[in-house]
């Protein structure tokens, strides 16, 4: 076996989040000591949407993971609740919470129910977790996220876009035309869908590689963070 055979293909739909979060193993033979996802701080898509006054009142992160997005709204005055379907991302984000000296109301939950939750909520945020669930999961957690939201209230959304070896990073990438489907009247008002780039971690020599199996070779910030195409999306709940 030669050392490019020894080195894993990343199926993204083969991820367990839950051992991820325990161990860092994302595949089986390829554990990081950061998640990709795992920048350390919100999104700038996310800074960009606070700072422009479009995040307000009770606020819910979905896939919250170890609480980074959470945990910034609250440190700016937010009432947040975090909610992940991995327990261990639970108890990293009630861990960093509590040594940031912050309230965020975290719990375990089923992205696709979100039971208990029924109109809590002015502005849900989002952020690289429509993509993680098949179509069928994704018009479950569609109509979780409209029983959660107040009428009025807004869905900032960032998910995967189906670009061209997508299938190499995003377990289900979303096209635009699904998100207009999903997101409009009589339930929604789609107020924004544009393109734009998620950024994630600086990678490893070793990660590259693996990226480079299945042909991609990804773009970066002057940081070498990696940029990854999405679709930026906001809508209001009807």
């Amino acid at each position: 076996m030669t050392d490019s055979d020894a080195t894993p293909r990343v199926d993204p739909t083969s991820i367990d989040f839950e051992n991820a979060y325990k161990d860092g193993t994302l595949v089986e033979g390829l554990v990081m000591d950061r998640l990709p996802w795992e920048i350390g701080r919100p999104q700038p898509l996310l800074v960009e949407f606070e700072q422009a006054g479009r995040i307000t009142g009770d606020v819910l992160d979905i896939g919250c993971g170890r609480g980074d997005t959470a945990i910034y709204l609250a440190e700016l005055g937010y009432r947040v609740t975090g909610l992940d379907f991995a327990p261990t991302a639970i108890e990293k984000a009630r861990a960093q919470a509590a040594e940031r000296g912050v309230t965020v109301d975290f719990a375990v939950a089923d992205a696709t129910v979100l039971d208990g939750y029924d109109g809590r909520f002015d502005t849900v945020v989002s952020s690289a977790l429509a993509h993680c669930l098949d179509r069928e999961q994704r018009a479950a957690h569609v109509a979780a996220l409209r029983r959660v939201l107040r009428p009025g209230g807004r869905l900032i959304q960032f998910c995967f876009s189906e670009v061209e070896n997508s299938e190499s990073w995003a377990p289900h990438p979303i096209t635009e035309q699904e998100l207009r489907d999903s997101f409009g009247a009589p339930d929604w008002r789609l107020t924004e869908l544009r393109a734009d780039k998620l950024t994630a971690i600086k990678p490893t020599p070793e990660f590259l590689e693996v990226m480079a199996r299945s042909g991609v070779r990804p773009e970066t910030d002057a940081e070498g963070c990696m940029l990854l195409p999405v679709w930026v999306l906001e809508a209001e709940r009807v």
